[in-house]
């Protein structure tokens, strides 16, 4: 395994604690912070995120780390998101207001469907178990975050967007509900994003993380 030091971003909206759990489980040093030069300084670092897009980015540039993220992914050492983490790493979100993201994957965030793609009201947010499939533009999971994980594993989900990259490259995995295909994991280079939660999905979700490690 190469350094396994992981910096997971705070700024306020994260399961932070089960997070770092998780990454030391798996054999990580965890760093919890909001500070740039210790962010400028990170060999892998993790955006969590639960609650709304606008308000994770009005905390980001309050912070004064939106810029140090961008720059930071574009060194090209890993950076993943997580949940709203990785709904932050797109170009916009349409939730409550159209609000510019850290346009680090091209492509927006919308919401969910209502309605399941035979009429009938889907309950949202999207909460629960669910199976990663693979995105049609694949073959295979090899040299990406769920390199470890089988097609149908299942992981933990909350979430009432989702993201829809601009290119079909960008996605590694889907899972289905109501019959509408949503966004679970995208990878544009060094950086990766999980829709779901690794970290509240058992073993499959650790080796997720553990694989993030490997990168």
């Amino acid at each position: 395994m190469k350094n396994s030091k992981v910096t997971i971003i705070d700024y306020g909206l994260g399961n932070l604690l089960s997070l770092k759990r998780a990454f030391e489980f798996v054999g990580a040093e965890v760093l919890i912070t909001s500070e740039n030069n210790l962010i400028a300084n990170s060999s892998r670092i993790v955006l969590p995120g639960v609650g709304a897009f606008s308000k994770a980015m009005e905390l980001i540039k309050s912070l004064g780390i939106k810029e140090i993220l961008i720059s930071s992914a574009k060194k090209e050492i890993p950076f993943l998101g997580i949940c709203l983490g990785m709904q932050l790493l797109f170009t916009e979100s349409e939730e409550f207001e159209l609000t510019e993201g850290l346009n680090l994957i091209p492509g927006k965030v919308i919401s969910i469907p209502k309605n399941s793609k035979d009429g009938k009201k889907l309950i949202l947010p999207h909460i629960g178990w669910n199976s990663l499939e693979l995105s049609k533009n694949r073959n295979n999971w090899k040299n990406t975050i769920l390199g470890k994980n089988d097609f149908f594993d299942k992981v933990y989900f909350i979430h009432s967007f989702m993201a829809l990259p601009k290119n079909s490259s960008d996605k590694v995995a889907n899972c289905i509900y109501g019959g509408h295909e949503i966004t679970a994991v995208v990878e544009n280079k060094n950086i990766s994003g999980c829709q779901f939660h690794p970290e509240k999905s058992g073993k499959l979700g650790l080796k997720i993380l553990e694989n993030f490690l490997g990168q």
